[in-house]
């Protein structure tokens, strides 16, 4: 299968079932079976800052930031209906997010060297491009910024 069918049917799986995973693997979790934000600390004080996800999903973990006082928050996922839902979301506590819908292999409509932090909690193995995917994220990082993500061991299929 070549990458756009893989992206395509990825998005068409997304926007048919995003109301089943509404609020699902978002901070402060990490994913199934790991520590969490409050047992990490892997962000620093998010007050002021920008941050992009990517996948953003229903919006939760955008929440989990807005919540902390983060300044600008971004958000990118495959699928509308998706962003839908985190739009809604955010608006129900009195919070908005610059949402995208794209792959997060394509090129963003996002400022270069701007973002303190991106993140992706449990998206990113979705790539179909991790190196590009990799690239472009560290171009959307002001110097100095972090780029944290999450996705399961493959260990985890094997352990009941």
């Amino acid at each position: 299968m070549k990458p756009n069918d893989i992206i395509h049917t990825n998005q068409s799986y997304w926007n048919d079932h995003a109301n089943y995973w509404f609020g699902t693997t978002a901070l402060p979790t990490y994913g199934v079976y790991f520590p969490t934000e409050d047992d990490l600390h892997l962000f620093d004080d998010v007050a002021g800052k920008k941050l992009l996800e990517i996948c953003c999903g229903s919006g939760h973990s955008l929440k989990y930031h807005a919540d902390h006082g983060a300044g600008e928050l971004w958000g990118v996922d495959l699928s509308q209906k998706q962003l839908d839902n985190a739009a809604a979301y955010l608006s129900e506590s009195g919070y908005t997010a610059n949402l995208i819908c794209s792959p997060m292999e394509a090129e963003l409509n996002v400022p270069k060297n701007y973002f303190d932090y991106v993140y992706s909690i449990y998206g990113i193995g979705w790539t179909t491009d991790l190196q590009g995917t990799f690239n472009k994220i560290a171009s959307y990082l002001k110097k100095d910024g972090i780029f944290i993500f999450s996705w399961h061991h493959t260990l985890h299929y094997c352990v009941a």
